[in-house]
């Protein structure tokens, strides 16, 4: 160290070992710096070289996932888009048609109505009620018509005017106007009519002859009961799970009986009670049956119908006591009164003797063994018992039918494995075999379009 004159000065003890000190601790702080500084650059190296390792393990390299893009799966998916598809095209036209009952839209359009006027008088969404409307008609359940293509009188279609409905090429009823060609009709598309009529709410909609005839509450062949008892069924589907885990669903015979009679008359009267009444008295000696026993026949009404054919025919209906209280209600209706009940078990009580003909359709005891000596009993000598079932091998076709019957059971009855059948229920020819045993011998059997069968047999004299 210099003075200011230049000459040298011997530099100051403490202040050397001070500056030493001070570089001493400068030096430890900047080696504590840069451990801590290349302890965090080790571990950031670590985590990010897990990061990296566990991306290659779960996504592999760019290669790998192009591949596995491109590869298609083994089994083809059209087959399976398609049954879930259908299946739920199903649901969705059921819902409608159940829906359409419930807003009372077909009662509404025994008048014609455009769907504006018909959202009004419901008090319905109206933009949402032209695709309702499409969506019935294109079921077959509503019929379609350009505004103005007829004329009302009393708000109904005019008889001259209702006669020209026909047939258009989906095979619903159509209309077609006095000044409109056949090749006009056909060259206008269905899109070309939605367009012009039914997206902008000015085609006018009433119940096709389908409804009408099946839907409304007035008609003799209305399904009311019917669907009813189909919405209870989907009820049931709806536990399924539960089902599956708690086991059927228990009812009690009687009281289900008197729920459904209603429906399986209004189901009888839609082609089989006809069909089957023509074909029984065209194969047995109609007009010398006397005395004649409707064997679990529920409504009655095959009874009833046999009656009016033979006035001198005395007919009973033997069911479960809350059934017959249903069937006396038919009678009355229909002024049968040649037609009697006997409320009872068939399968624990007597069921009447001296009758010239025992007819059974559908029975669920039809097909079991330890009836047919109390049937060949209560027979005259030359009577006849007229059965019909559905043949076994018709019911195992059909799994989801099979699943469908034993998702529910009568209070102390074991089901049979397959529709239709009980525990001690037997196959149907199986059935028909065992009543020669019985006297009673086959002379007829006649299979039906719904897949049933009709068996004729004769007690000897």
């Amino acid at each position: 160290m210099e003075n200011q004159i230049g000459n040298k000065v011997e530099p100051d003890k403490e202040d050397c070992t001070q500056n030493k000190e001070r570089n001493l601790e400068l030096n430890k702080q900047n080696k504590e710096r840069n451990l801590e500084f290349n302890k965090q650059n080790k571990e950031t190296y670590g985590v990010e070289s897990q990061l990296s390792a566990g991306i290659k393990v779960k996504y592999g390299n760019g290669t790998e996932k192009v591949a596995e893009l491109m590869q298609k799966p083994d089994i083809d998916s059209d087959r399976f888009f398609k049954l879930i598809d259908s299946s739920i095209q199903g649901l969705k036209e059921y819902r409608l048609i159940i829906s359409a009952l419930e807003l009372g839209i077909f009662e509404a359009l025994k008048t014609p109505l455009s769907s504006r006027d018909l959202a009004e008088k419901l008090g319905c969404d109206p933009l949402l009620m032209p695709h309702f409307c499409e969506a019935l008609y294109n079921l077959g359940l509503l019929d379609r018509f350009e505004e103005g293509a007829f004329e009302e009188e009393g708000n109904v279609l005019s008889k001259e005017k209702a006669e020209k409905r026909d047939l258009d090429s989906e095979g619903r009823c159509g209309y077609k106007s006095e000044d409109e060609s056949e090749e006009k009709s056909e060259e206008k598309s269905e899109s070309q009519i939605q367009s012009g009529g039914a997206r902008n709410g000015t085609a006018v909609y009433l119940v096709s002859e389908l409804s009408a005839a099946y839907l409304l509450e007035s008609s003799p062949f209305s399904q009311q009961h019917y669907l009813a008892g189909r919405l209870k069924n989907v009820e049931l589907w709806n536990r399924l799970p539960q089902i599956m885990k708690t086991g059927p669903e228990i009812f009690e015979k009687g009281t289900y009986f008197q729920e459904v009679v209603h429906s399986m008359a209004e189901n009888a009267r839609c082609g089989m009670l006809q069909e089957t009444v023509k074909i029984v008295t065209e194969h047995v000696e109609f007009e010398k049956v006397k005395k004649l026993l409707d064997l679990g026949g529920g409504h009655g009404l095959y009874a009833i119908a046999f009656a009016k054919l033979n006035e001198k025919l005395r007919a009973f209906v033997f069911d479960l006591p809350p059934v017959t209280e249903k069937t006396k209600e038919f009678i009355e209706e229909y002024g049968a009164s040649n037609v009697g009940i006997i409320p009872g078990d068939f399968f624990k009580e007597e069921i009447g003797d001296e009758y010239d003909l025992i007819f059974s359709s559908f029975n669920p005891g039809g097909k079991v063994p330890s009836l047919i000596p109390k049937l060949a009993e209560a027979l005259n000598p030359g009577g006849i018992f007229v059965t019909r079932q559905m043949p076994d091998e018709k019911m195992e076709s059909s799994s989801l039918l099979s699943l469908d019957w034993n998702l529910w059971t009568f209070e102390g009855v074991k089901k049979g494995g397959s529709g239709y059948s009980f525990e001690n229920s037997i196959p149907f020819t199986e059935y028909i075999g065992m009543i020669g045993n019985y006297g009673l011998e086959v002379f007829h059997q006649l299979d039906m379009k719904d897949g049933s069968r009709i068996v004729f047999a004769r007690k000897a004299i």
